[in-house]
């Protein structure tokens, strides 16, 4: 079985290795303003590979063929590149920005969360299904504003089933993890939970929230348009500020030909968070939530997400404040689904618990998200940190 299982991580390895062999360097910039975008997705059309910009606007691209790539954002407006086209060592691409026009209330005669619950169930029913993701994950957990524990890995998710029941096969290709927890994380916000997080999301069960007969007394609906693209509205849920408990604000941008959700993104707002935090028993000090997917030549998928969580917990009686942030970069999608042992499957929640294993410096040339200056001294100051414990 071992040789099996090394087999099994070589051939991924190798594979990934051979076939990449066109190595990009992108700054994407505002172009009003010359400063760094954040979170643009770029979708390689040809070749079905996905990468994301850094905090500083950075993404390396490593093709395994030329391309056209397309950059897409929520707040800008799309634009496409050919591979060939990008000749530099750094290559600058502009995205521009119609958030100066004013979003329009659009007068429906359905209700905005009737017209969400029929985009959950054609969302679910046109995601594909059977598909392999594979996708770099990574978590940041800090204590007290300080960083503590980082881990990433790349993971391959072989989805199967149906709409009604969706299933995943996890298969890690690598990971690392580095920095110490001692126990004053809860569980439920170790990392992705990886045996349900491809259902969850295909299933947009964190839109539940809303779609209660509740929900219409807590949140305040709206349909709006969308100034980046005339094929899109927005659906806007805004608790009503008498509303008690933690209550998000949610942006739903869907195709209104396609019918189907495109992102959703939800977070606490700062009003929100100041009620919530003078409430008693309280534990949450930041909550944020992005999904984005992409459809493209009737395949429809999970293209990134991100998650961050931000909550008090008193360890060993001291009140501590911790935020975990996740993120989760589909960098290749097929339809193909490869042949695997079921005992190779991962099993687990999450990866924390697992012990690294590095064959590549996966994090710079198969991530799809590179890491920034500032997060590289943060891993290193890490590694430091457990090689001196060691």
């Amino acid at each position: 079985m071992m040789r099996k299982t090394l087999f099994f991580i070589l051939f991924l390895v190798v594979s990934v290795g051979y076939s990449q062999n066109i190595r990009l360097k992108v700054l994407v910039k505002d172009f009003e303003t010359d400063l760094p975008i954040d979170e643009v997705t770029v979708t390689s059309t040809t070749t079905k590979q996905g990468f994301l910009t850094n905090s500083e606007g950075i993404v390396i691209l490593n093709l395994t063929k030329h391309s056209v790539l397309e950059f897409s954002h929520s707040t800008y407006n799309s634009y496409a590149v050919k591979s060939e086209n990008l000749k530099n060592e750094v290559n600058v691409v502009y995205l521009d920005s119609k958030t100066q026009l004013l979003e329009e209330v659009v007068l429906t005669k359905d209700h905005p969360q009737d017209i969400l619950r029929k985009l959950v169930e054609t969302s679910r029913n046109k995601i594909t299904i059977p598909a392999n993701l594979k996708v770099y994950l990574r978590e940041f957990y800090k204590r007290n504003d300080e960083y503590v524990f980082f881990n990433d890995g790349l993971v391959n998710f072989q989805i199967f089933g149906n709409s009604r029941k969706i299933e995943t096969d996890i298969l890690v290709e690598q990971n690392r993890a580095v920095g110490l927890l001692d126990g004053d994380i809860d569980d439920g916000v170790l990392g992705y939970h990886l045996n349900n997080i491809i259902e969850n999301y295909y299933g947009f069960e964190y839109l539940e929230e809303i779609l209660t007969r509740r929900a219409r007394k807590d949140y305040n609906f709206e349909v709006k348009t969308y100034p980046q693209n005339e094929d899109f509205l927005v659906i806007k849920a805004i608790p009503f500020s008498d509303s008690k408990g933690v209550l998000s604000n949610f942006n739903i941008i869907y195709d209104t030909k396609k019918r189907i959700i495109l992102e959703v993104n939800a977070f606490l707002n700062k009003e929100r968070l100041q009620q919530i935090e003078n409430e008693e028993n309280t534990k949450i000090h930041k909550l944020e939530y992005k999904n984005v997917f992409h459809s493209e030549s009737g395949f429809y998928y999970l293209a990134n997400s991100k998650e961050v969580i931000g909550f008090y917990k008193k360890y060993k009686g001291e009140k501590r404040k911790i935020e975990v942030k996740n993120n989760m970069i589909t960098t290749s999608f097929s339809k193909k689904m490869f042949q695997y042992d079921k005992q190779n499957v991962f099993t687990d929640k999450t990866l924390i618990n697992k012990k690294s294993s590095v064959f590549t410096a996966y994090w710079e040339f198969d991530s799809g998200l590179v890491l920034t200056n500032k997060e590289s001294e943060i891993i290193e100051s890490l590694l430091v940190q457990n090689d001196s414990i060691d």
